[in-house]
């Protein structure tokens, strides 16, 4: 019975030795993936929540022989149409499009064009003036109107910035919905869709008092719709 019991003992001890020599399990490789808690987290503002909805859908063509369909086209039209015009010793801010009346009653759309002097006080900063013309271009046609807008007026100093990204692709999106509304055609987005202008607006005080002067009953509609 002893020498039974010092032979399983003998067994047992071999077996540990055994399994302590073997090397350990190979590490796993790293995960592409980054553990949830080591996500990036969007914070955003209510409109901005999300993200997506400020993005230009995949639009359906616009349906009709219109010589002008983007607000891109509409703004190079104003352009040459006044350009003889500005006065080259000023620098010029172009407005976004907005409708020529509101409620639309033609299909068109208008332009401002903003002087800005050189600020003797600042090398950075220019004194801003009320719109010193007005071009009104047709969506059916390309014909353009330019309405010179007399006696403009100090709105104040302002400095040349570049708005962000998110604040061009905001105003490009109200831009493109505004001029498919004009031709009849579907947004490619809900109650966000017209949202850039109260953004542009606020982003730029000076010229939001004298461009809400001129279009008060459209930034009133665009205000309601956007709640």
């Amino acid at each position: 019975m002893r020498s039974r019991l010092a032979c399983l003992s003998l067994v047992f001890v071999a077996a540990c030795s055994s399994r302590a020599q073997q090397p350990p399990p190979p590490t796993p490789p790293p995960s592409d993936t980054a553990p949830p808690g080591d996500a990036f987290t969007f914070v955003s503002t209510e409109h901005n929540a999300n993200p997506g909805k400020v993005l230009l859908e995949e639009e359906k063509e616009i349906e009709g022989d219109y010589a002008v369909k983007t607000p891109e086209r509409a703004r190079e039209l104003a352009q040459a149409a006044v350009s003889d015009q500005l006065d080259p010793k000023k620098v010029w801010k172009t407005s976004p499009v907005f409708p020529t009346t509101w409620p639309a009653k033609e299909r068109a759309v208008a332009v401002y064009f903003h002087p800005m002097a050189a600020n003797p006080h600042s090398m950075t900063h220019y004194v801003l003036f009320s719109a010193a013309f007005r071009v009104d271009v047709s969506l059916v046609d390309g014909s353009t109107k330019v309405v010179p807008i007399a006696k403009p007026r100090q709105l104040g100093t302002v400095k040349q910035t570049r708005p962000s990204s998110l604040e061009t692709r905001e105003l490009e999106l109200a831009e493109s919905s505004l001029v498919r509304q004009l031709l009849g055609a579907d947004l490619a987005t809900g109650e966000n869709a017209f949202w850039g202008y109260l953004k542009f607006l606020h982003e730029h005080p000076e010229l939001a008092r004298d461009l809400e002067r001129r279009q008060s009953a459209f930034v009133k509609w665009v205000r309601n719709k956007n709640g």
